[in-house]
Formats: structure tokens, C-alpha cells, sequence
């Protein structure tokens, strides 16, 4: 895989970092998209929501067990959303806020400056499962 953009983040420090990007609605942040797949975003709207997929690049190592950081409980690595994982994948849903060239801006960043970007997917609330 090869990163489709980066991010252009306030935070510069992992501790700054906001645990979800429901947490941060009020940041924003830009994704620069890789000159030759501009094209991929000029369909995406202002005012929508996207899933991004990125590379948590700066985490170390990973435990299968660790300990949660909501309920200081030990539980397997796939039943959190800790950075520290096997293949190190992170997912936000965003807002987009503004297209300009080949930058993406958002807001709900809970990514540090210089995270790799993976992918961008359209959220579209009818297809993801209704929560009983």
C-alpha cells in the first residue's frame, strides 16, 4: 500500500491527540492528496462525511493483551481501538469542510501532522447497521 495523502495536523505530539475524532469536532485539519490522484476527490461534497483510513505511523509496538484506557480493565488488542496494533490501521469519520486543489480539509482530526493517509470512503449512514 502506498499512502494516498497526508495529513496536515494542530497536533504535534502524540500526547496532544485526541482519544476520538468525536472529540474534536471542533479541530480541523487537511489531508494534502498525492498530485496524481486529485481526481479521486473532486466529487466529494462540503458539508458530507467520509471514513478515513490511515496509518497510525508513529505507534511502537503492540501488545494482543493490554490494558483499556476507559475501564483499566486487560482486554485483547481487536476489542479496542488502541493505536498499537498489529498492522497499526486507524479509522476516523470526518466531516469535509472545504476542497481546494488537491487539499481536503476536515474537521474531527484526531490524527498527528504527517499521518499517512490510506483511504477515503464515502460515510453513508442507511448502510452501516442500525444499533437495537
Amino acid at each position: 500500500m502506498k499512502p494516498i495523502g497526508y495529513v496536515k495536523s494542530p497536533f504535534k505530539e502524540k500526547k496532544e491527540i485526541p482519544r476520538q475524532s468525536i472529540y474534536a469536532e471542533d479541530k480541523r485539519a487537511v489531508i494534502e492528496i498525492e498530485p496524481e490522484l486529485v481526481a479521486g476527490i473532486e466529487d466529494i461534497e462540503v458539508g458530507t462525511y467520509g471514513v478515513l483510513l490511515f496509518y497510525f505511523h508513529k505507534s511502537e509496538g503492540y501488545e494482543l493483551r493490554t490494558r483499556s484506557r476507559n475501564t483499566g480493565e486487560v482486554k485483547g488488542v481487536f476489542s479496542l481501538r488502541s493505536p498499537n496494533r498489529p498492522n497499526g490501521i486507524g479509522m476516523s469519520i470526518v466531516k469535509f469542510t472545504s476542497i481546494k486543489g488537491n487539499e481536503l480539509e476536515f474537521e474531527g482530526v484526531d490524527m498527528i501532522d504527517g499521518t499517512p493517509v490510506l483511504d477515503i470512503k464515502p460515510y453513508v449512514e442507511e448502510l452501516n447497521p442500525k444499533l437495537k
